[in-house]
């Protein structure tokens, strides 16, 4: 055997595979398609585009798609078999994952083929001319959660890593020290969709809508029975995904680890999003969690945060962040390059074009929507009859009579914490902003509007609002130049403190209320 790999390298051929050795192995040579690196070894089978072979370094699977294969073993047409794999989170690879590639293809004037291989694993063969002419390119989608697309970013067994969470730091260090980027970079982590969960009950359930506090004592069986909490004498069943599934950390991470709480010993675990609203929904003590698309005909309870803020639970506050249990869909690459049609793919799903293909599988695209503010305004009319500051009061009702005259469009800016850098989100925002301001001809006037968290003085505040919404802009500016929208016609304006849209008393409440919106009119 010849190996002379760089640790990048080693990571692709060092998956140690339990399979059994058929009684005709042949030697054969794998030469990654830069040509500078090679492995030999005996070919034991080859199966969804992987040569799973027997070397000196032991049992490795190493995928078709980073290398050619030559010697009288090798399969034919072998190396082409899969052009890349997509890995990661049932949420997305169950439905907007193949949507997406046919989507793609469609673009392609190309016709996508789907057959499934194995348990929640399926190969999408996409061909071009409407479907007379050649393979454009073969993916495997396999989905068997958000943690297992990570382990195949690291053992380079796929290209993709489909994730319903935000990557975890171990992931991130991992990835870093096998030599494969930032992952929290702009150019791997790529912010899709928006996927809004919400808790449910049974449709006859009396419970309409429970603090925090309320439901993790659910999750956590610390509450047994709906009487506990207004309900009717019914026992609580906790109803959960594994511990692999990106949506069961989204709901531990807002209603569990807060509280120092753990899971309910009793909960049953159930598969997949279309499993719980069916399990819910056939249980009159039931309560889960599940994706916007998947409320079915349950009931979903509405949420109320430590400090009393209620949630809208709506598509618009999910885009602007700040829904408390809305998540954003990822796909995550590596630093490698990825294949051409990969990339062509990626770009893609992070389209405009793709926002049709996202709504229809339910989840919610980034196109830029917008919403009157006068039921905004009605909450800070109520504020100006208790308030007693001089010059709050003055504040308020500025806003107020704003809030009457503008609408506010969802793309909402955010910075990196400690740094005066857009954070991926808003720089994704960013791009989908300007082609909005300079095609739409309906927008006469704009206007940027910082917010902040309540941590300093009233004045300071408002300036600090003020300083963000010029970095915006100046973003904005260097977005649109050479376009016929001027950025000088921007107006700047800033509340501070005031209109807080989560408890300041948490870091990540304090963190979405530190924003600039966009109102326009």
């Amino acid at each position: 055997m010849h190996l002379n790999l760089t640790p990048l390298a080693r990571l692709a051929v060092a998956t140690c595979m339990c399979l059994a050795q058929p009684a005709f192995a042949q030697e054969v040579s794998l030469t990654t398609n830069d040509g500078e690196m090679a492995l030999a070894g005996e070919l034991i089978e080859f199966t969804n585009g992987f040569y799973i072979m027997r070397t000196d370094i032991g049992q490795v699977q190493v995928p078709a798609s980073l290398v050619s294969c030559s010697g009288a073993a090798c399969p034919v047409g072998g190396q082409a078999a899969l052009d890349f794999t997509i890995k990661g989170s049932d949420t997305i690879g169950a439905e907007l994952m193949p949507l997406l590639v046919r989507g793609y293809a469609e673009s392609q004037r190309a016709v996508v083929e789907n057959q499934t291989v194995g348990e929640r694993q399926h190969v999408l063969t996409v061909i071009g001319d409407e479907g007379i002419g050649d393979t454009l390119f073969t993916t495997l989608i396999e989905d068997h959660g958000s943690s297992t697309g990570f382990r195949g970013l690291l053992d380079l067994s796929t290209q993709i890593g489909m994730s319903s969470r935000r990557i975890k730091s171990a992931e991130v260090t991992a990835l870093a020290e096998a030599g494969l980027g930032d992952a929290l970079s702009f150019e791997q982590e790529h912010g899709i969709a928006v996927d809004g969960l919400l808790v449910v009950v049974h449709p006859d359930n009396p419970v309409d809508a429970l603090t925090e506090k309320q439901i993790s004592d659910l999750l956590s069986g610390k509450v047994s029975n709906w009487s506990q909490l207004g309900g009717a004498d019914l026992p609580v069943t906790v109803y959960t995904r594994d511990g692999n599934s990106g949506t069961f950390a989204t709901v531990a991470g807002k209603f569990l680890d807060p509280f120092d709480a753990s899971l309910a010993a009793q909960a049953r675990i159930v598969a997949g999003n279309s499993e719980m609203s069916e399990s819910v929904f056939g249980d009159p003590g039931g309560i889960g969690y599940v994706g916007f698309a998947f409320r079915g005909d349950n009931k979903p309870l509405g949420l109320i945060s430590s400090c009393g803020i209620a949630a809208e639970a709506s598509t618009f506050a999910a885009k602007t962040g700040e829904y408390p249990l809305q998540r954003t869909l990822f796909l995550y690459t590596t630093n490698a390059e990825l294949p051409a049609r990969a990339q062509g793919l990626l770009a893609y799903a992070k389209s405009p074009a793709a926002d049709g293909v996202i709504e229809k599988s339910g989840f919610i695209g980034f196109n830029i929507d917008s919403r009157e503010l006068a039921r905004s305004a009605q909450s800070i009319r109520a504020q100006i009859d208790t308030n007693e500051s001089r010059q709050e009061l003055a504040a308020l009702r500025e806003l107020y009579i704003d809030m009457l005259e503008w609408r506010r469009l969802s793309p909402t800016f955010r910075f990196q914490t400690g740094s005066s850098n857009l954070d991926n989100a808003s720089r994704r925002d960013l791009l989908r902003l300007t082609s909005y301001l300079t095609n739409d001809p309906d927008i006469s006037e704009v206007a940027l509007v910082g917010f902040t968290d309540a941590d300093g003085a009233f004045d300071a505040n408002r300036t600090l609002g003020y300083a963000r919404a010029e970095a915006v802009l100046g973003s904005i500016s260097s977005q649109v130049a050479g376009s016929s929208f001027d950025p000088a016609n921007v107006q700047i304006k800033s509340y501070g403190e005031l209109n807080p849209v989560a408890c300041n008393s948490e870091f990540a409440g304090q963190r979405l209320n530190r924003r600039v919106e966009v109102w326009v009119r």
